[in-house]
């Protein structure tokens, strides 16, 4: 049974952390503050991701945190994935794989080229207690998640995955991605 997959990202050999994707500022980790870049980086818009244009080491932030906004307060955020696809199989199960390497009172909520519709595809719910964020730098506890997409949900050409973090209480609310791969169904 072959399957046709395409990796969105993926950093080293699944190493389980987020070593290679702080945006070219992260030679070591525990940089306290690196967090901070983020709003600094993306002022305004979050951050999208164009499968086979951009570079994971250069184009994706090291954790997804909340953005801080001019009177201090704090918005969740929503990544794009943005990637093309030819011959969508409609009726066929599609398995986004999404491994964390850290989390810090957090959530993912997956949504697929629709990011207002009400209901997520998928939603971690609240996770991580393992701060991260603000301690470790580029790796805490390890998570792993299949995520199963209905092929009626992507399109022929152009398709977005979108990947909201909306706690927002804190700066330290983040989510470190591992490795992020979407799967086709078997021919």
């Amino acid at each position: 049974m072959k399957i046709k997959s395409f990796v969105f990202k993926h950093v080293g050999n699944r190493e389980e952390t987020a070593r290679a994707q702080v945006v070219g500022v992260l030679s070591k980790f525990r940089q306290y503050g690196l967090w901070e870049r983020y709003t600094e980086l993306y002022p305004h818009e979050d951050l999208v991701f164009t499968v086979g244009e951009s570079d994971y080491r250069k184009d994706w932030f090291y954790v997804q945190v909340p953005r801080r906004n001019q009177d201090n307060s704090y918005e969740g955020t929503t990544w794009q994935i943005k990637f093309k696809l030819q011959n969508v199989q409609r009726a066929a199960i599609y398995k986004l794989r999404i491994t964390l390497a850290g989390a810090t009172l957090a959530e993912v909520q997956v949504r697929v080229n629709d990011p207002n519709k009400a209901r997520p595809v998928f939603t971690t719910g609240l996770i991580g207690r393992d701060n991260a964020v603000a301690r470790l730098g580029i790796h805490g506890l390890y998570w792993l998640y299949h995520v199963h997409i209905s092929g009626s949900l992507l399109v022929e050409g152009q398709n977005t995955i979108y990947l909201k973090q909306p706690r927002n209480q804190s700066p330290f609310q983040g989510i470190m991605y591992d490795y992020i791969r979407l799967e086709g169904p078997p021919n």
